[in-house]
């Protein structure tokens, strides 16, 4: 009798012994499959602005400070630029073949104007628009 205690005392302490080191384990593989995927997470925001005489569209864009945006450049008939000095000192021209990208990630908020930084006309010079950025 005393073998058979001795042999369930020992199966009990390792079956708590497996717990012990199971469940650490365990709560750690629950957790990282609960959490988000952080490449996801990171992944910009896609943004199209099409250029055409003389207006982009849209030409007023939301951003939140520290959200990453990647905007795509189109045109539909000539060359255009894009230029927006106070978020980027990135210029890009673009045309109707060969659309242009530029990523950017706001650090501060405000209203920032942009225009065209390619003459495309007489109407050029209204060829503007805004990047809001809220805190």
């Amino acid at each position: 009798m005393h073998r058979s205690s001795d042999r369930s005392s020992r199966a009990s302490r390792a079956a708590g012994l497996a717990l012990l080191f199971l469940s650490p384990s365990l709560v750690a593989a629950l957790v990282l499959l609960a959490r988000p995927d952080t490449a996801a997470a990171q992944e910009p925001r896609k943004i199209t602005v099409v250029a055409k005489k003389y207006e982009f569209q849209p030409s007023h864009i939301e951003l939140k400070v520290g959200e990453s945006v990647e905007i795509t450049f189109t045109s539909e008939d000539t060359k255009h630029g894009f230029a927006c000095k106070e978020l980027t000192k990135e210029k890009v021209v673009f045309d109707k073949d060969n659309p242009a990208q530029i990523t950017l990630t706001p650090d501060k908020a405000g209203t920032f104007q942009f225009k065209c930084a390619k003459f495309c006309g007489l109407g050029h010079g209204k060829m503007k628009g805004e990047i809001v950025v809220s805190p």
